[in-house]
């Protein structure tokens, strides 16, 4: 995969997500006691690896330590790594520092301390160690080796491999793992959302973090029924994707159509149903497909999926027909295995025991077993379609879950989030004064029950 993917990837996850992945892969990788230095962002890179040691008394003058690497790096994805120091003498100052922000790069990870911590803080350059010290490392330490071997925490750590801080600390990743790593991760993301969720709703904490529960993680890999490689998606999601869509990640298509309706806005897809009861809400961008009548020749009827980014919801506007189907089995392993969020179709799908053993969200007017091939093919992908009476543009916000799909037009998706937050506020807190004793017409007056999804 390319480089600029992973690390974008592996950007979207923190440590504590890396860390348990690690250890479901019996990987060592996670430190303990390297720190942020100063309230420095996370950092994500590739190790440039340097060691240091105590200079002899009779030792030439040499160039400063750390200098010969900084100088030779020419990308903009590198963070130095620096072991082998001496208790309580500095490895790193404001100096260095300066010159690492000019070469871009991402930041200084220490097995050991550094000096000067303000100069660093001041121009924003992220330095993670064991600690502080005013003792300068001129005349006691010099730089033994770089670009090899390392031994940090106990944690081996090698040039180019994988190297994620933030406030929780310190890991390293194996270069040629990474892959594996990553994508455990997200599973594991996935999953401590979901159980987030479940606890907020009232679950048992104690039947959400069963131990069953975090073992499934580690079984859920994709269908390996196919011959081959897994395929990978080159197409990842937007910036503004992951933005928008996380704006709804607590919220439910009750509280989202609430909000619509409040904003006068309309978004409820009608006659769409989820093809299971499915326990977590699918949200992303629309991927818009348009199909028509089959011409003559039959055109194509799925190409457009290699198109599809990671984390979007296909939405197929088959016109509502229920006499062909427009998605199958091959179409739900394919999209499972390259990351796409889910599918919503006005119109019908088959092959849907697949669908549900794979847990792949899938919301359409129906099932039948009749294929779509030389009766309908792809008329246009990302234009404007109609689903379940609802005007759908591309890239629009999709929210979908055991309840149906609700779109949210992409220019007023962070007003509708913010609407659907204060709905679904305004619900948890009657469910509390009924809880303490008060009668559901009192709870719903004093909380304005009755306005909350009135028009402004």
């Amino acid at each position: 995969m390319n480089q600029s993917t992973i690390l974008e990837r592996l950007s979207a996850l923190d440590t504590n997500t890396i860390s348990d992945a690690l250890d479901f892969l019996h990987l060592k990788g996670a430190t303990y006691g390297l720190r942020p230095l100063w309230d420095c962002p996370k950092i994500v890179g590739r190790a440039s690896t340097i060691k240091v040691g105590v200079k002899q008394e009779d030792s030439a003058p040499t160039t400063h330590l750390i200098t010969p690497v900084i100088d030779a790096i020419t990308t903009d994805d590198r963070i130095l790594v620096i072991a082998g120091g001496s208790e309580g003498i500095s490895c790193w100052g404001d100096i260095i520092a300066n010159a690492s922000q000019m070469k871009n790069i991402r930041g200084t990870v220490i097995d050991g301390v550094s000096r000067d911590i303000d100069g660093s803080r001041d121009i924003g350059y992220p330095v993670y160690g064991l600690g502080v010290t005013m003792i300068s490392a001129r005349n006691r330490l010099v730089q033994l080796e770089s670009g090899t071997l390392l031994q940090v925490r106990g944690v081996t750590v090698n040039q180019d491999d994988y190297v994620i801080a933030d406030r929780c600390g310190t890991v390293f990743v194996p270069a040629e793992r990474i892959e594996e790593v990553v994508e455990l991760a997200e599973r594991i993301n996935c999953r401590q959302a979901l159980m987030v969720k479940d606890v907020r709703s009232g679950k048992p904490v104690s039947e959400v973090m069963h131990d069953t529960k975090f073992e499934a993680i580690h079984s859920q890999k994709p269908s390996t029924e196919t011959a081959g490689p897994t395929p990978r998606n080159p197409r990842q999601a937007s910036a503004e994707d992951k933005e928008l869509s996380a704006l709804f990640a607590g919220s439910d298509t009750p509280a989202v159509s609430d909000a619509l309706d409040k904003l006068g806005i309309a978004g409820q897809a009608f006659n769409i149903m989820p093809l299971a009861n499915y326990s977590s809400v699918t949200v992303g961008p629309a991927f818009t497909v348009r199909y028509v009548p089959a011409s003559n020749p039959p055109g194509s009827v799925g190409d457009f999926i290699d198109d599809v980014a990671v984390r979007d919801v296909v939405v197929i506007d088959n016109g509502g027909r229920t006499d062909c189907t427009v998605w199958g089995d091959i179409m739900t392993q394919y999209a499972g295995l390259r990351g796409i969020a889910g599918t919503v179709i006005d119109g019908v799908c088959r092959d849907v025991n697949r669908a549900i053993k794979d847990q792949y969200p899938i919301f359409s007017a129906g099932r039948w077993m009749r294929t779509g091939k030389d009766r309908v093919q792809v008329g246009g992908v990302n234009e404007s379609v109609g689903i379940g009476k609802v005007h759908v543009q591309p890239r629009d916000i999709v929210v979908a879950d055991a309840n149906g799909v609700v779109i949210v037009p992409r220019g007023r998706a962070r007003e509708v989030a913010e609407v659907a937050a204060a709905v679904e506020k305004s619900e948890e807190n009657i469910r509390e004064l009924i809880a303490g004793g008060a009668s559901i017409a009192e709870a719903r007056e004093k909380l304005g029950y009755h306005t909350l999804q009135r028009k402004a």
